[in-house]
C-alpha cells in the first residue's frame, strides 16, 4: 500500500514538475518574444549623405582655411554628424555629412523625414545655427547650400531669395555713394545690364557695373554630342545650366552638366577656387533627347 501511495505521489510530483517547466519555458520564450519585438521597434537603417556647398557673405566658397565645422544637431540638442570644411571639389561641394539612420531616432541617430538643425562652428568656439536639414532615405545623397552669415529673405511674388545681410549693408554704402534711391532690391537692375542684382550677388560681379556680368562667350551645338557654353567665370563661384523646351510659357528645370566631353554628368561646376582668379571656362551639357529645340541658361549658383 505504501508503494503504490508512493508511486501515485511520485506521478503527482512528476506531473507538477513537467507542468512547471512547460510553464518555465513559455515564461522564458514569451520573455524573448516581448525583447525581439523591442528590437524590432528599432533597428539601424543604413546612411543618408547631405553633401553641401558652405559659403562667406559674398556667395564664395569656402576653402579649408576657414575653419569651420558643420553639424547636424537633433532638436534635443544631440549632435548627429559632424565634418570639417574642405577644400572645394571640381563641382563646389566642400562638406560631406553622414547621417546614421534608424527606424526611430536616437540620440545618436535619425530616422526617416527628420528635420536636424545644421550649426556652423568656427575654430574660436563662435557657432551659428543656419537653415535645417532634411533628412532623406537611407543610401541617397541630398544636395545642399549653405550660407555662414545671417541672410536677408526678399520676395516678389511667388520668387523668394536670400542674400547675406553683410552683403546688403556694404552695397547700401556704395547706393549712397553713388546715388541710387531706396534700399537695396535684389530683383532690380541697377546698371542695366539685363542681369538682376540678386544674379549678380549669385556670380559675384558689380551690380553697377554694367561690364561686369555673367556671360556666355561661345555656343556650339554639335550633332550627336554634347553641346559646349563657354562662359567667364570668376573665382570662388559655383556655376549650372538650366534648359527649357519652348521660351511661349517656359519651364525652367537644372540640366547636369559636364566639364568635359568625357567627363561624369554632375549638377554645377566649379572653374576655380581661387577668388582672385577669372577667365573663360567651358561646360558641356547634353540635349534633351528627342527635342526639336531646347534653350539653355546658364547660371551662377
Amino acid at each position: 500500500m505504501r508503494d503504490k501511495t508512493t508511486t501515485v505521489f511520485s506521478r503527482v510530483i512528476g506531473l507538477l514538475l513537467t507542468t512547471a517547466g512547460v510553464l518555465m519555458f513559455a515564461v522564458v520564450f514569451a520573455a524573448m518574444d516581448a525583447a525581439s519585438a523591442a528590437t524590432a521597434a528599432n533597428f539601424p537603417v543604413g546612411t543618408h549623405l547631405i553633401k553641401g556647398t558652405l559659403k562667406d557673405w559674398q556667395n564664395k566658397v569656402l576653402t579649408s582655411s576657414a575653419a569651420v565645422t558643420v553639424q547636424a544637431v537633433s532638436t534635443n540638442g544631440s549632435v548627429i554628424a559632424s565634418t570639417k570644411v574642405v577644400d572645394p571639389s571640381a563641382d563646389g561641394y566642400n562638406f560631406l555629412l553622414q547621417i546614421p539612420l534608424s527606424s526611430k531616432a536616437t540620440g545618436s541617430t535619425a530616422a526617416v523625414g527628420d528635420k536636424l538643425n545644421c550649426v556652423l562652428v568656427q575654430e574660436s568656439g563662435l557657432s551659428l545655427a543656419v537653415e535645417q536639414l532634411d533628412v532623406g532615405e537611407a543610401n541617397t545623397v541630398s544636395n545642399v547650400c549653405l550660407a555662414f552669415m545671417n541672410m536677408a529673405s526678399y520676395t516678389k511674388g511667388d520668387e523668394t531669395v536670400k542674400v547675406a545681410q553683410e552683403y546688403v549693408d556694404t552695397i547700401a554704402v556704395w547706393m549712397e555713394v553713388l546715388g541710387y534711391e531706396g534700399g537695396y532690391d535684389p530683383f532690380a537692375d541697377y546698371d542695366n545690364d539685363g542681369v538682376s542684382n540678386y544674379g549678380e550677388y549669385c556670380a559675384g560681379t558689380n551690380p553697377f557695373d554694367a561690364s561686369d556680368k555673367l556671360a556666355i562667350t561661345a555656343y556650339a551645338a554639335p550633332q550627336n554630342a554634347p553641346h559646349a557654353i563657354s562662359f567667364e567665370y570668376v573665382g570662388g563661384h559655383v556655376y549650372g545650366v538650366a534648359t527649357t523646351l519652348s521660351l511661349t510659357n517656359p519651364k525652367w528645370a537644372a540640366q547636369p552638366v559636364k566639364k568635359s566631353e568625357t567627363d561624369a554628368e554632375q549638377a554645377q561646376v566649379m572653374p576655380s577656387a581661387d577668388e582672385e582668379d577669372v577667365g573663360v571656362t567651358t561646360i558641356y551639357v547634353v540635349p534633351a533627347e528627342g527635342a526639336t529645340s531646347q534653350f539653355f541658361k546658364l547660371e551662377a549658383r
